[in-house]
């Protein structure tokens, strides 16, 4: 019985040596950085504590976003994350900034972090952003919002995710948002017109007349006759006189 506890625990020390990925230099001059810092040291103690359950959970990626805002914590996640308890989790659900595609909410912090990305991302929420949220976005939007992909930080909102156990924030930035700047513009196509617009005759139609052209009606030759006896007889009266 012995024996088989002393072979349990050392496969259990193998396997988690195997499959303990190489810590980088850079994670860990960046984790011990922020262990000497009081603040950036106890968001990365929630981290810790929440990012262990490999489902995604919200209290998760709250803690990812609470140690982004600090400095410190900022340099940590910017790096390979080796050294981080929790790397498995992070990289699951897309809370890494240094693997595509990261989470929308992530993304969006991590632009905002950045003065470049900053200031383009500024001025599409200050002009666009409400019409987006409501499914318009014009060619000026489009442009703001290119600029701000253009950027290093910007690139990730682009590609940006959301998982399955996401927040409503999350899903109105990509699907509402983002989706609103970045579909395609389907060109609007006029179908042509087949009606035949009928137009009154000018003059009477020949039903004999096979090219179709206009013909007047037939004047009765007495009536042309009458007119011309009335006209001489009006001359006559006035040389009578």
């Amino acid at each position: 019985m012995h024996l088989f506890i002393v072979l349990a625990t050392v496969y259990s020390v193998i396997d988690i040596t195997i499959t303990q990925p190489q810590m980088s230099e850079q994670c860990k001059a960046a984790s011990l950085a922020c262990e000497e810092d009081t603040d950036c040291v106890h968001r990365l103690a929630v981290l810790q504590s929440t990012c262990i359950t490999n489902t995604c959970q919200p209290q998760c990626r709250n803690a990812v976003l609470n140690l982004y805002q600090n400095r410190l914590g900022r340099a940590l996640l910017r790096t390979d994350a080796s050294c981080i308890p929790g790397r498995h989790e992070l990289e699951m659900c897309h809370l890494l900034v240094s693997r595509s595609p990261v989470h929308c909410n992530l993304a969006k912090l991590a632009c905002e972090a950045d003065l470049q990305c900053n200031a383009k991302w500024e001025v599409f929420v200050s002009e666009c952003e409400a019409d987006a949220t409501h499914a318009q976005c014009n060619k000026k939007c489009r442009d703001r919002l290119a600029q701000t992909f253009a950027t290093k930080q910007g690139a990730a909102l682009a590609q940006c995710t959301c998982t399955t156990r996401d927040d409503k924030l999350c899903e109105n930035l990509k699907n509402v948002v983002l989706r609103a700047c970045t579909t395609p513009v389907v060109q609007e196509v006029t179908p042509m017109d087949n009606s035949i617009i009928e137009h009154a005759p000018s003059a009477t139609v020949s039903p004999n007349d096979s090219t179709g052209s206009a013909t007047l009606p037939v004047v009765p030759h007495f009536v042309a006759f009458a007119s011309l006896c009335v006209l001489l007889l009006f001359r006559w009266s006035l040389s009578i006189y």
